[in-house]
């Protein structure tokens, strides 16, 4: 036991590669990862300094901070409503992964967990492309909608970011046969993004495409130039040569055009228009604490019933279909801050490499934009690759902190 708690750094860096790698692929498998991450930090012989460590750190501590927030909350939810509520909180546990990568993860296997997402992303690209053009049958997955092992939208954000991250490789790589390796693998992860139904890590994309080039490029001029001509030559690519692109573009101008013509909220688009309506409602009554965790579905379908029978049709659905309204109902304006207040803590990381800041503004216009369409930090997949990509960027704080 003794030389086991002394080489714990050593198994949790490997578990960190493992987790890396495993996160696009297998949703068993990241959790088992995931809990033998938690399992083996906390037999540590350092557990005390670690924990003080963490809390005394800003960003952790105000993830801490939600978390606690959110369990207080469960004084103001209905008693109907409790049980469900806890299961909802209890997921957060999911983002405990990013306090080990912070205090553990070393400065040698920084770039090596990057690159295992990232051939975990190219398995999980080869299988979506293979399920595409029907090579295989992959469960109950479709060619129209590739996406193996995590909703769709989920997927296109994983998609969207690793795109970036690609991009990112080629706007700074210097050697010449990196930059063709990177630029085939970048082709190929946005053909799959263009092929899946998920739009939102589609617009991810161009608005991290916009901050990537600002970044990359120190003349302004080239930089709107560069991600001009990126955005619309990729567009344009993918609005003539993939379908399922096509349609989404079509249906989704549809949705509005009937929102706003004739309040039709019984699609994807209208429903999420719809709940903001909703939202509104419940905020302007419930501002400061919001209605509770899971109190706020109850309150949504009362006044569904009530007051926006025309909204029926969207009564089925199990969340707001975004990230702020799911928050401010549940925990209002209060819980709302806190959470903000993490992706500011995320900007304010004073990290020197460039390359890993570019990861950082990536990662942020990715996930900020995301939240509008999906409550993406209360999905498995999600979570987990938030608690990966902050762990790595808290690691390389303190990496650069102790040089």
């Amino acid at each position: 036991m003794k030389n086991f708690r002394e080489r714990i750094d050593i198994y949790l860096n490997y578990l960190m590669l493992a987790y890396a790698f495993i996160l696009p692929l297998s949703r068993a498998g990241i959790i088992a990862i995931t809990m033998l991450l938690i399992i083996i930090f906390l037999l540590d012989k350092n557990l005390k300094f670690n924990l003080i460590k963490i809390w005394e750190t800003p960003l952790p501590r105000i993830i801490i901070i939600f978390i606690l927030f959110n369990i207080i909350s469960l004084l103001w939810v209905s008693n109907k409503n409790i049980l469900e509520a806890v299961r909802y909180i209890v997921k957060y546990w999911y983002f405990f992964p990013s306090f080990i990568f912070f205090i553990f993860l070393k400065k040698e296997n920084i770039p090596k967990v990057i690159s295992a997402f990232i051939m975990g992303m190219f398995i999980s690209e080869i299988i979506a492309y293979g399920i595409f053009f029907e090579l295989w049958q992959w469960k109950n997955i479709t060619p129209d909608n590739p996406s193996p092992f995590m909703h769709h939208i989920e997927y296109s954000t994983f998609l969207a970011f690793t795109a970036l991250l690609l991009l990112n490789r080629i706007f700074n790589e210097g050697n010449i046969k990196s930059k063709i390796f990177y630029s085939i693998f970048f082709t190929t992860i946005l053909g799959n993004l263009f092929l899946t139904n998920g739009r939102t890590g589609q617009i991810s994309f161009i608005i991290g495409l916009i901050f990537l080039g600002f970044m990359s490029f120190k003349n302004r001029t080239k930089a709107i130039f560069t991600t001009l001509i990126l955005s619309i030559f990729i567009i344009s690519m993918a609005y003539n040569f993939s379908d399922t692109f096509h349609k989404r573009v079509y249906i989704g101008k549809n949705d509005i055009v009937q929102v706003i013509q004739n309040e039709n909220y019984c699609s994807s688009w209208g429903a999420r228009v719809g709940f903001w309506i909703i939202a509104f409602d419940i905020t302007k009554r419930n501002p400061i604490l919001g209605v509770g965790v899971n109190d706020n579905m109850s309150e949504s379908h009362i006044l569904i019933k009530n007051k926006f029978p025309e909204m029926q049709c969207i009564d089925y659905l199990p969340h707001f279909h975004n990230q702020y309204l799911q928050i401010i109902t549940a925990t209002g304006v209060i819980g709302l801050l806190i959470f903000l207040t993490i992706f500011y803590r995320i900007l304010k990381l004073e990290i020197k490499s460039n390359q890993f800041n570019n990861i950082k503004i990536i990662f942020l216009s990715v996930m900020i934009f995301g939240f509008f369409t999906e409550p993406l930090l209360h999905a498995q997949f999600s979570m987990l690759f938030f608690s990966l990509i902050v762990g790595i960027l808290l690691a390389q704080k303190r990496i650069e902190s102790e040089i």
